[in-house]
C-alpha cells in the first residue's frame, strides 16, 4: 500500500467523526444529510492531501479528488450509495471498475447490514479482480430497528492485486468510541 492511499484512509477515518450530522440525543437523520456529510468528509480530505475535490464530475461520478498540479492528475474517482451494496441494482463498483485505469486508486463508500458483509466483500473482491490499481472500501455496518439504521461500525477494506484486505474497524458514531481503547491500540501491520 502507497504512503498516499493510507494518508487518504486515515483522513477519511477522522474526519468521519468532524461535524457529525446527529448526536446521541438526536433522532435518526435522513438520507440526504448523510450524502452531505460524505460530501463534507471527501472535501477535508482533498485539502489536506493538497488537492481538489470536485462533485458529480465525468460520467456521473460522485467525486474525484484531483491535484491542481498542470496535468490535473486524478488522485481517486469517488462512489457512494445509501442503498446496502450487497444488491444487484448498486451499480457503483462497475462504474469505478470502468474508471479504474485513470486515477490512483478508486473509493467506494456504501452500507451493509452485519449479516451481509460477506457478500458485499465477495462481490467488491469479484469485481475488482484483475483490476491494476487499488479499490478502497469504506463500509458503515448497521442495524435495522423500526425503519431506522442503526450505525455500528465503519470498516476500511483494501482491495489490489487480486485480494483483500481489511484495514481498520471503528466505531461508526463518535459517542461510541473508547478513546483508552483507540489511544492504546497498536497496528497489525
Amino acid at each position: 500500500m502507497k504512503r498516499i492511499e493510507r494518508d487518504f484512509i486515515c483522513l477519511f477515518n477522522c474526519f468521519w467523526y468532524q461535524d457529525f450530522p446527529v448526536s446521541e440525543n438526536d433522532g435518526p437523520i435522513n438520507r440526504a444529510n448523510w450524502t452531505i456529510h460524505i460530501g463534507l468528509v471527501v472535501r477535508q480530505c482533498a485539502k489536506l492531501l493538497g488537492a481538489r475535490a470536485f462533485f458529480e464530475q465525468g460520467n456521473r461520478t460522485d467525486a474525484v479528488i484531483r491535484y491542481p498540479d498542470e496535468n490535473k492528475s486524478l488522485l481517486t474517482n469517488i462512489e457512494w450509495e445509501w442503498i446496502s451494496a450487497h444488491k444487484p441494482r448498486v451499480n457503483e463498483l462497475e462504474k469505478l471498475r470502468i474508471e479504474s485505469g485513470a486515477p490512483f486508486f478508486s473509493t467506494f463508500i456504501s452500507y451493509s447490514r452485519k449479516e451481509h458483509l460477506t457478500e458485499v466483500l465477495d462481490r467488491a473482491k469479484a469485481i475488482w479482480n484483475g483490476a491494476e490499481k487499488p479499490l478502497i472500501l469504506f463500509i458503515i455496518t448497521f442495524h435495522v430497528k423500526g425503519r431506522d439504521r442503526i450505525f455500528e461500525e465503519l470498516q476500511t477494506y483494501f482491495f489490489a492485486r487480486n485480494t483483500v484486505k481489511k484495514i481498520r474497524a471503528q466505531p461508526a458514531l463518535p459517542w461510541q468510541v473508547t478513546r483508552a481503547k483507540y489511544n492504546n491500540s497498536i497496528d497489525a501491520d
